[in-house]
């Protein structure tokens, strides 16, 4: 079931990153880039399968890929890039190892929270514009990011919610379904209103709702060791899969580190 689960969910995740970014192809890898808006989550290269032989050929064109836009280039890894040793060939050619992401799966029954002080609501799409101020407040986004998302999320697939403590708006989640896989994203808080239950309770919500549509997995992506893996884990979600992020400041293209291997 992992290996399904893994599958499913790296097919979603990428699918869902490429309505916001532009896909460039690298000769066996996807380079998300967005001319506008300088975020990393709209920067990266990902679903990568070149031959042991290319891999110095394929990062070369990332690096200058990257370059061109002035913005540091990243690499997202999952456990069906190929080859088997490129985080090893990354570090090579001087990629930082910046964060451990791991893709989580909640296979146990969750039923909506109850608090007296955290409501959460499921938002009418005509209401998105509440919703991304919020969002982008939380994940301290441009407004660009908000701006954007008005035409990537105004899809069927997509559902929103709306987290109020003592009635005032404190958080936000997304549920995007496909491939009978429920993604909860953009689960975010506002500062002030952090570690009051926020986060448990429109988590909870967005599962609850996506068990009930009948998704055969919900899934998210979290960085590993955080306060937010330990929320996850709590309505019920557990690790499947890890994500390493690694990143190499494109200043340093002309100064590699160590000679290509192939």
């Amino acid at each position: 079931m992992s290996d399904q689960f893994t599958k499913t969910f790296e097919k979603l995740w990428i699918g869902f990153r490429a309505r916001w970014c532009d896909s460039h192809e690298l000769g066996g890898a996807t380079a998300f880039s967005h001319e506008e808006l300088k975020v990393p989550m709209l920067h990266r290269v990902v679903q990568i399968d070149v031959p042991g032989a290319m891999v110095d050929t394929m990062i070369d064109s990332a690096l200058d890929h990257f370059r061109e836009r002035d913005f540091d280039c990243a690499f997202t890894l999952s456990p069906l890039d190929r080859p088997a040793d490129l985080a090893e060939r990354l570090k090579r050619r001087g990629f930082a190892f910046e964060l451990q992401a791991v893709a989580m799966l909640c296979d146990r029954d969750v039923r909506p929270l109850c608090s007296e002080s955290v409501e959460v609501e499921e938002l009418d799409p005509s209401r998105y514009g509440v919703w991304a101020d919020i969002m982008c407040r939380s994940f301290d986004f441009p407004d660009g990011v908000g701006a954007l998302g008005r035409k990537v999320l105004d899809i069927p697939e997509v559902r929103f919610y709306l987290a109020y403590v003592d009635r005032e708006p404190a958080g936000t989640a997304l549920l995007y379904t496909r491939f009978g896989l429920g993604c909860v994203d953009f689960i975010g808080t506002l500062p002030h209103y952090r570690r009051r239950g926020v986060a448990s309770a429109i988590t909870a919500r967005a599962v609850a709702d996506s068990q009930a549509m009948g998704n055969r997995w919900t899934g998210l992506e979290v960085v590993a060791g955080s306060a937010a893996e330990r929320v996850y884990k709590r309505v019920g979600f557990r690790p499947v899969h890890n994500r390493p992020r690694y990143v190499r400041s494109t200043s340093r293209i002309d100064r590699d580190p160590a000679p290509r291997t192939a």
